[in-house]
């Protein structure tokens, strides 16, 4: 089984960027949706391992 999931950069922490899953057509999964709608849901990148650089979408790949 393989999911390619997007996320879009939702806010800066201290210490990390915090990543919200959205859907195909670019809308934020929401906390409430089925858990069938979410596969990660909110995400948290830690600033040191992006080096600076601070993309506004990551698209992510579980395979499985």
């Amino acid at each position: 089984m393989k999911h390619v999931l997007t996320f879009k950069l939702e806010r800066e922490t201290k210490g990390a960027l915090r990543y919200q899953e959205v859907e195909q057509n670019g809308r934020p999964v929401a906390v409430d949706s089925p858990a069938d709608d979410r596969i990660i849901g909110t995400l948290y990148i830690r600033k040191a391992a992006l080096n600076g650089q601070f993309p506004p979408n990551l698209t992510v790949t579980l395979e499985a």
